[in-house]
Formats: C-alpha cells, structure tokens, sequence
C-alpha cells in the first residue's frame, strides 16, 4: 500500500469518527429530549387534554345549534302530546256492538269464500280439497270454518269454579289473545277445548258451547297433531277461523285484550280491560311512542348533518374531533328536552293532575339514553385517540438526521 493511500484512509476514518460522534450527539440529545417528554408526561398529558378541549368546546355558532336543536325537541313532545290521546281509553263511540250484522256478514263472507276456495268440486276431481272424517271424532275442515270457536263458550264454568262472562271471558281465555291466542286459538279449535289465562283446559260441547270436562294442555295438543296428522289442512282452517275471529272481535267495544298481560298479571290486566284500555289502545300508544323516537331521531339527523357542514380541516386536528362537538350538541339538548318533559310531568302531578304521566316523552327519553350511552362512549374513544396519539408523536419527535459513514473502497 503506498503511503498517499495510507494519507487517503487516515483522512477517511477521521471523517467518519467525526460523523460518528455527531451521530452520537445527535442520539444524546433525543435521549435527552425523550427523557425529559417522560419525565414532565402528566404536565404534558394535561396539554393534550387540554388543546382536546379547545378544539371540542362550544363555540358561538355551536351554542346556536344547541339551541335550535334543544327548541325542535321541546316542541316535539309539546306538539305530540297535545295531538295524541296516549293511554286514554277506547273511544265506544267509534266500535260495534258485539252483535253487530256487519261483523256477522263479513264472517259469513269470509267462511263461504274460503270454502268456495278449498272445497272440492265434484266435476273436478283436481280442485280443492275432500271433507276427510275423523275415526277419532275430531272436526274436519268444513266443521272448523263453520263452527263457533269454543273459547267463546261461558255456560257451564261456574261448576269449576270459574268467574266467567261476557265481560271478562277475552281477557280471560288465551283464545282472545292478540298474539298467545295464535297459538292457544287453533289448537283449542281444532279439539273442542278453552285453555283458560291460568293454562286449565276445559273440553267444550260443541253443539251447545257448554263446558263438558277438565283436560290439560298436554292432552289438547297431542289431540292436535293427531287431528293434524288425519289431515292437514284442519289446521290451516284453524288458523283461517282464529284470524276471521280475532278480526271480528278487534273493533267491538269490548275489543281484545292487552297481549299476554292476563297470564303474568290477570287483576292488572283486568282493570285494564274494564276502563276499555284493549290491544288496539296500545297499539295506537305504541305508535305514539313511534312518533316520538322517530321524529327525535330526525331532528337530531338534521342537526347533525347542518352541523357536519360547518367542517373546517384548519381548525381541527380530524373529522372525528369535530364529529365530539357534533355529539355534544345532540346529546345536550336531547338531555335539556327530556328532562324538560319529565319536570313538567313532575310539576303538573304535584299539581294535582293525575293522568299527567301520559304525557311522558317515552320515546324521546329512550332516545336520549340510547344518546347517553353511545354519544359519552365515542368521545371517550375519541379523547383516548386524541390524546394518547399525541404523545405518541411527542415521544418519536422528528425524523433523526443521522449521517452516514463513507466505506473504504479496496
């Protein structure tokens, strides 16, 4: 090796030993800068939190939206409950008598088409369906859509100690039962018997509707499926009979009864009936109570689809973190609007007026504790995001400007 290129590799490694401890510098000091982030992290935590805040808080144009929004919700439940006649009772006026000829032909209308429909014609040997008897002394089709259902039947319950009549027998048998009855209802069709609300059946007579015996359940089922087995279109006749008696039975003025509510609760369930609160009263409350969690739901979509509008990326670190002042305004005012109702309810009970519950804002309250949960846990997720992001880049700091090394080319 000759000595200018022994010169040249001295010359190399002082200028790499140079880059070397600059290098080291350089890793020193962001050690140093790393350690002193960790060492102050709850002051510099708090910074975060607090430029969080900043960005998140209601400013002016916010506190407009905020009051807007609180206004709509406010004359939401006003409007709605000064149109709405939520939990009165059925208005008599407007039903039929139990007797009603309407009711009695449009039965008839129903039963002969269904028969026209299904019943076999004799010049075609392909249409409908034969009349199959039973071995088992179980009603055929034509019997079933003909016959009165048996759960109609009151003769004869007082020897077994039931307190049954004409103003009570729907609420107390599950036959009449707006949803049970669906099942109760074709099965007590099919084999003569009344399931009453506390589960005991009863065979029926059926050609003079006179309680005959105490069966179960258990017995009436199987009766069922052994009538089903023999043919199965009994069952869809049944099915056909309980829809055209819960139809006629539905817009009387004894109405049906609330759904389920006697099995669980039959004095509650009582008292309902007698005040003429049936299953159509609360359907039209449940459809109040639709109303209200709708139109909140729409006022809060508007509110926050304006509010979205108003976005400035120069402003806000993300979409997300204006998204939070979003939700607040929302959320207060869905909290503003609900707890509003619920004190004029308050008042106006202490006042004296004792159906002033019904004018509870059911479903607006479900939507803001729906907005309670989801609406504090987004803004939790985004404040966790925002802050713990943000010490993230405070600990990598900038990008190291490292030198590198020259290699001695042999």
């Amino acid at each position: 090796m000759s000595l200018e290129e022994l010169r040249r590799k001295r010359d190399l490694l002082e200028g790499n030993t140079d880059i070397i401890l600059d290098n080291i510098d350089v890793l020193a000091n962001e050690s140093k800068r790393v350690a002193d982030v960790a060492h102050n992290a709850e002051v510099e935590l708090e910074k975060l939190e607090a430029e969080f805040e900043r960005q998140t808080g209601l400013n002016g144009t916010d506190c407009v939206f905020l009051f807007f929004a609180t206004a709509l919700q406010v004359l939401r439940w006003v409007i709605i409950d000064m149109t709405s006649h939520f939990g009165e009772s059925s208005d008599q006026s407007k039903r039929l008598a139990e007797n009603d000829k309407s009711i009695k032909d449009r039965v008839k209308e129903r039963n002969a088409d269904y028969r026209q429909k299904h019943l076999r014609n004799p010049n075609d040997p392909n249409s409908g369906y034969d009349i199959t008897q039973s071995d088992k002394g179980y009603k055929n089709w034509m019997d079933i859509i003909s016959s009165a259902v048996p759960y109609d039947a009151i003769k004869g319950s007082a020897q077994f100690g039931l307190d049954l009549n004409g103003r009570n027998h729907r609420m107390k048998t599950l036959g009449h039962d707006p949803i049970l009855g669906w099942v109760f209802g074709p099965m007590n069709i099919m084999t003569d018997t009344l399931t009453m609300n506390t589960l005991r059946t009863f065979y029926i007579d059926r050609k003079t509707h006179y309680f005959v015996k105490e069966t179960n359940l258990f017995t009436s089922f199987q009766d069922c499926y052994y009538s089903f087995r023999e043919d199965k279109l009994r069952l869809a006749a049944a099915v056909f009979a309980q829809a055209v008696h819960l139809e006629s039975d539905k817009f009387t003025k004894m109405g049906l009864p609330i759904p389920a509510l006697s099995v669980f609760n039959e004095d509650f369930a009582g008292k309902l009936y007698l005040e003429q609160y049936d299953s159509l009263c609360l359907i039209r409350d449940l459809q109040t109570i639709g109303k209200q969690a709708g139109y909140a739901i729409a006022i809060n979509m508007i509110i926050g689809l304006v509010h979205g509008l108003f976005y400035d990326p120069s402003k806000y670190s993300s979409r997300d973190v204006y998204e939070v002042k979003t939700r607040k305004i929302l959320l207060y005012s869905n909290l503003i609007a609900s707890a509003s109702n619920v004190i004029y309810v308050a008042v106006s009970t202490y006042l004296g007026k004792g159906d002033a519950w019904k004018s509870l804002d059911f479903g607006g309250i479900a939507v803001t504790l729906y907005r309670l949960v989801t609406d504090l846990d987004f803004i939790r997720l985004v404040k966790e995001e925002f802050i713990l992001g943000g010490f993230n880049k405070l600990i990598q700091g900038n990008q190291l400007n490292l030198k590198e090394i020259s290699v001695w080319d042999c």
